[in-house]
Protein backbone atom coordinates (compact mmCIF):
# COMPACT_ATOMS: atom_id res chain seq x y z
CA UNK A 1 0.00 0.00 0.00
CA UNK A 2 2.80 2.39 0.83
CA UNK A 3 4.43 1.61 -2.49
CA UNK A 4 1.21 2.38 -4.38
CA UNK A 5 0.86 5.72 -2.60
CA UNK A 6 4.44 6.59 -3.49
CA UNK A 7 3.88 5.73 -7.15
CA UNK A 8 0.64 7.72 -7.20
CA UNK A 9 2.43 10.72 -5.66
CA UNK A 10 5.17 10.58 -8.31
CA UNK A 11 2.59 10.41 -11.11
CA UNK A 12 0.73 13.44 -9.76
CA UNK A 13 4.00 15.36 -9.49
CA UNK A 14 4.88 14.54 -13.12
CA UNK A 15 1.43 15.63 -14.26
CA UNK A 16 1.83 19.00 -12.51
CA UNK A 17 5.25 19.52 -14.14
CA UNK A 18 3.77 18.63 -17.54
CA UNK A 19 0.91 21.09 -16.99
CA UNK A 20 3.37 23.84 -16.14
CA UNK A 21 5.35 23.14 -19.33
CA UNK A 22 2.19 23.24 -21.40
CA UNK A 23 1.26 26.60 -19.86
CA UNK A 24 4.71 28.00 -20.69
CA UNK A 25 4.47 26.74 -24.28
CA UNK A 26 1.00 28.25 -24.63
CA UNK A 27 2.27 31.62 -23.38
CA UNK A 28 5.22 31.52 -25.81
CA UNK A 29 2.94 30.69 -28.75
CA UNK A 30 0.58 33.48 -27.78
CA UNK A 31 3.47 35.98 -27.67
CA UNK A 32 4.83 34.91 -31.07
CA UNK A 33 1.37 35.13 -32.64
CA UNK A 34 0.81 38.58 -31.19
CA UNK A 35 4.13 39.83 -32.53
CA UNK A 36 3.41 38.34 -35.94
CA UNK A 37 0.12 40.25 -36.09
CA UNK A 38 1.98 43.51 -35.54
CA UNK A 39 4.75 42.74 -38.01
CA UNK A 40 2.62 41.54 -40.95
CA UNK A 41 0.48 44.69 -41.31
CA UNK A 42 3.59 46.87 -41.11
CA UNK A 43 5.24 44.82 -43.81
CA UNK A 44 2.07 44.91 -45.88
CA UNK A 45 1.87 48.69 -45.52
CA UNK A 46 5.47 49.04 -46.58
CA UNK A 47 4.86 46.88 -49.62
CA UNK A 48 1.80 48.92 -50.51
CA UNK A 49 3.80 52.12 -50.21
CA UNK A 50 6.55 50.71 -52.42
CA UNK A 51 3.99 49.59 -54.98
CA UNK A 52 2.43 53.02 -54.94
CA UNK A 53 5.81 54.69 -55.40
CA UNK A 54 6.62 52.36 -58.27
CA UNK A 55 3.28 53.15 -59.89
CA UNK A 56 3.98 56.87 -59.65
CA UNK A 57 7.43 56.27 -61.12
CA UNK A 58 5.99 54.30 -64.02
CA UNK A 59 3.40 57.01 -64.64
CA UNK A 60 6.10 59.70 -64.63
CA UNK A 61 8.18 57.68 -67.08
CA UNK A 62 5.14 57.32 -69.31
CA UNK A 63 4.52 61.07 -69.29
CA UNK A 64 8.17 61.73 -70.00
CA UNK A 65 8.07 59.38 -72.98
CA UNK A 66 5.03 61.21 -74.37
CA UNK A 67 6.86 64.52 -74.14
CA UNK A 68 10.16 63.15 -75.49
CA UNK A 69 8.49 61.80 -78.63
CA UNK A 70 8.59 65.19 -80.35
CA UNK A 71 11.76 66.63 -78.80
CA UNK A 72 13.95 65.48 -81.70
CA UNK A 73 11.46 66.85 -84.24
CA UNK A 74 11.54 70.28 -82.59
CA UNK A 75 15.32 70.26 -82.11
CA UNK A 76 15.99 69.43 -85.75
CA UNK A 77 13.51 72.11 -86.84
CA UNK A 78 15.54 74.70 -84.91
CA UNK A 79 18.70 73.37 -86.58
CA UNK A 80 17.13 73.87 -90.03
CA UNK A 81 16.12 77.38 -89.00
CA UNK A 82 19.66 78.23 -87.85
CA UNK A 83 21.10 76.94 -91.15
CA UNK A 84 18.72 79.18 -93.12
CA UNK A 85 19.65 82.17 -90.94
CA UNK A 86 23.21 81.54 -92.16
CA UNK A 87 21.93 80.98 -95.73
CA UNK A 88 23.76 77.66 -95.68
CA UNK A 89 21.86 75.41 -98.12
CA UNK A 90 24.15 72.41 -97.55
CA UNK A 91 23.68 72.53 -93.79
CA UNK A 92 19.94 73.11 -94.10
CA UNK A 93 19.63 70.03 -96.34
CA UNK A 94 21.57 67.91 -93.84
CA UNK A 95 19.52 69.10 -90.87
CA UNK A 96 16.30 68.46 -92.82
CA UNK A 97 17.40 64.85 -93.36
CA UNK A 98 17.84 64.53 -89.60
CA UNK A 99 14.39 66.00 -89.14
CA UNK A 100 12.96 63.38 -91.49
CA UNK A 101 14.49 60.62 -89.36
CA UNK A 102 13.05 62.25 -86.24
CA UNK A 103 9.58 62.43 -87.84
CA UNK A 104 9.70 58.77 -88.85
CA UNK A 105 10.84 57.75 -85.35
CA UNK A 106 7.72 59.19 -83.67
CA UNK A 107 5.42 56.49 -82.28
CA UNK A 108 1.93 57.94 -82.58
CA UNK A 109 0.44 55.55 -80.04
CA UNK A 110 2.67 57.05 -77.34
CA UNK A 111 1.59 60.62 -77.97
CA UNK A 112 -0.83 62.45 -75.71
CA UNK A 113 -4.33 62.47 -77.24
CA UNK A 114 -4.32 66.20 -78.12
CA UNK A 115 -0.85 65.97 -79.64
CA UNK A 116 -1.83 62.76 -81.42
CA UNK A 117 -4.77 64.46 -83.13
CA UNK A 118 -2.63 67.37 -84.36
CA UNK A 119 0.16 65.00 -85.41
CA UNK A 120 -2.27 63.08 -87.61
CA UNK A 121 -3.20 66.33 -89.39
CA UNK A 122 0.31 67.67 -89.97
CA UNK A 123 2.63 64.67 -90.32
CA UNK A 124 2.14 64.34 -94.09
CA UNK A 125 2.97 68.00 -94.78
CA UNK A 126 5.82 67.96 -92.25
CA UNK A 127 7.38 65.03 -94.06
CA UNK A 128 6.87 66.57 -97.51
CA UNK A 129 8.42 69.92 -96.54
CA UNK A 130 11.36 68.28 -94.78
CA UNK A 131 11.95 66.11 -97.85
CA UNK A 132 11.95 69.13 -100.19
CA UNK A 133 14.41 71.01 -97.99
CA UNK A 134 16.67 67.95 -97.77
CA UNK A 135 16.66 67.37 -101.55
CA UNK A 136 17.96 70.82 -102.58
CA UNK A 137 20.82 73.06 -101.56
CA UNK A 138 19.13 76.20 -102.79
CA UNK A 139 18.20 78.38 -99.78
CA UNK A 140 15.44 80.14 -101.73
CA UNK A 141 13.60 76.88 -102.47
CA UNK A 142 14.28 75.67 -98.92
CA UNK A 143 12.77 78.86 -97.49
CA UNK A 144 9.59 78.39 -99.53
CA UNK A 145 9.02 75.07 -97.78
CA UNK A 146 10.22 76.40 -94.44
CA UNK A 147 7.16 78.67 -94.38
CA UNK A 148 4.69 75.76 -94.27
CA UNK A 149 7.06 73.64 -92.18
CA UNK A 150 6.99 76.37 -89.54
CA UNK A 151 3.18 76.56 -89.60
CA UNK A 152 2.85 72.85 -88.85
CA UNK A 153 5.59 72.80 -86.19
CA UNK A 154 3.77 75.73 -84.56
CA UNK A 155 0.55 73.69 -84.35
CA UNK A 156 2.44 70.87 -82.60
CA UNK A 157 4.21 73.26 -80.24
CA UNK A 158 0.89 74.77 -79.16
CA UNK A 159 -0.38 71.45 -77.80
CA UNK A 160 2.94 70.18 -76.43
CA UNK A 161 4.65 70.94 -73.12
CA UNK A 162 7.79 73.01 -73.55
CA UNK A 163 10.68 73.04 -71.09
CA UNK A 164 11.51 76.65 -72.06
CA UNK A 165 9.67 79.49 -73.82
CA UNK A 166 9.46 79.34 -77.62
CA UNK A 167 9.10 82.62 -79.51
CA UNK A 168 6.94 82.97 -82.61
CA UNK A 169 8.51 85.61 -84.83
CA UNK A 170 7.23 87.21 -88.02
CA UNK A 171 8.86 88.86 -90.99
CA UNK A 172 6.36 91.12 -92.84
CA UNK A 173 8.50 91.11 -95.99
CA UNK A 174 8.71 87.33 -96.47
CA UNK A 175 6.40 85.21 -98.62
CA UNK A 176 6.05 87.84 -101.33
CA UNK A 177 5.11 90.57 -98.87
CA UNK A 178 2.40 88.46 -97.23
CA UNK A 179 4.57 87.85 -94.20
CA UNK A 180 5.77 84.57 -92.74
CA UNK A 181 6.37 83.19 -89.26
CA UNK A 182 9.04 80.98 -87.71
CA UNK A 183 9.80 79.61 -84.26
CA UNK A 184 12.87 80.40 -82.20
CA UNK A 185 14.35 79.52 -78.80
CA UNK A 186 15.69 83.07 -78.51
CA UNK A 187 13.66 86.27 -78.32
CA UNK A 188 16.29 88.11 -80.39
CA UNK A 189 15.21 88.15 -84.04
CA UNK A 190 17.41 86.33 -86.56
CA UNK A 191 15.53 86.10 -89.82
CA UNK A 192 15.72 82.71 -91.62
CA UNK A 193 13.96 84.04 -94.73
CA UNK A 194 16.56 86.68 -95.64
CA UNK A 195 19.61 85.81 -93.56
CA UNK A 196 22.30 88.50 -93.49
CA UNK A 197 20.37 90.65 -96.03
CA UNK A 198 17.74 91.54 -93.39
CA UNK A 199 18.89 89.60 -90.33
CA UNK A 200 16.89 91.53 -87.74
CA UNK A 201 13.79 92.14 -89.84
CA UNK A 202 10.80 90.92 -87.85
CA UNK A 203 9.38 90.85 -84.34
CA UNK A 204 8.06 88.47 -81.68
CA UNK A 205 4.30 88.03 -82.12
CA UNK A 206 3.64 85.24 -79.62
CA UNK A 207 5.37 83.27 -76.87
CA UNK A 208 4.61 79.62 -76.15
CA UNK A 209 5.33 78.70 -72.52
Amino acid sequence: TLMRKKVLYLNIKKMKQTSKMLVVIAVLLSTVTSQAKHVIPAKGTKQFQNTNTESVGIKSMGEAQKEDQLTSVFDTYFSVKDALVSSNGNDAAGKAKQMLLAIKSVKMEKLDMKVHMVWMKVVKDLTEDAEHISETKDPKHQRDHFITLSKNVYQLMKVSKQAAPVYIQRCPMANGGKGADWLSKESAVKNPYYGSMMLTCGKVVETIK
